[in-house]
């Protein structure tokens, strides 16, 4: 019996050494899954945020891909900003680039080719609770503006009802 209770102990105390045994912390990433609500040729973008998590009011750094439906010409915009999911609003002013103009990018940019760019970007100070990081690409000149990828994280919302029609904060 004295030999039971001895092996129940060391099996006991093995599985508490265990658990209690720092584990390692697994960092989540920020996904980008691609905007709701656009035309089903829009294709989503693969965007790494450097740090990640995001520090409120220092520079990030993005990586930006993605293999586009559509030719990137001359004129093409990328646009990079934080949206207020509340106030459905722009918070700050985004960062708006003619693609073609981007170092190390040779346009015209056939569809099916991959598009790769690092952007550097300041987040703002103060963040809302609910609010979303968008990169997107355009086409066209309002209002004519014709939608070629989009990528959103959203940070707080509880639902999408909350998410915003992004195309329209451009």
């Amino acid at each position: 019996m004295n030999r039971i209770f001895i092996l129940a102990f060391v099996l006991f105390a093995t599985l508490f050494a265990v658990n209690a045994a720092p584990l390692e912390l697994v960092k989540r990433e920020t996904k980008f899954p691609l905007c709701p609500g656009l035309p089903p040729d829009v294709v989503g973008l693969d965007v790494k945020m450097t740090p990640d998590p995001l520090v409120p009011g220092q520079e990030e750094t993005f990586d930006i891909k993605g293999t586009l439906k559509k030719d990137v010409v001359a004129g093409d915009l990328l646009g990079l900003g934080f949206v207020d999911l509340v106030a459905k609003a722009p918070i700050g002013d985004p960062l708006v680039v003619d693609i073609c103009t981007i170092p190390g990018v040779t346009c015209p940019i056939k569809a099916g080719t991959e598009f790769s760019t690092t952007q550097k970007y300041t987040a703002p100070k103060d963040l809302p609770q609910s609010y979303a990081i968008l990169v997107a690409m355009e086409h066209g000149n309002p209002p004519n503006v014709e939608a070629l990828a989009c990528s959103a994280a959203i940070f707080g919302a509880s639902d999408s009802s909350a998410v915003p029609d992004f195309w329209s904060f451009l």
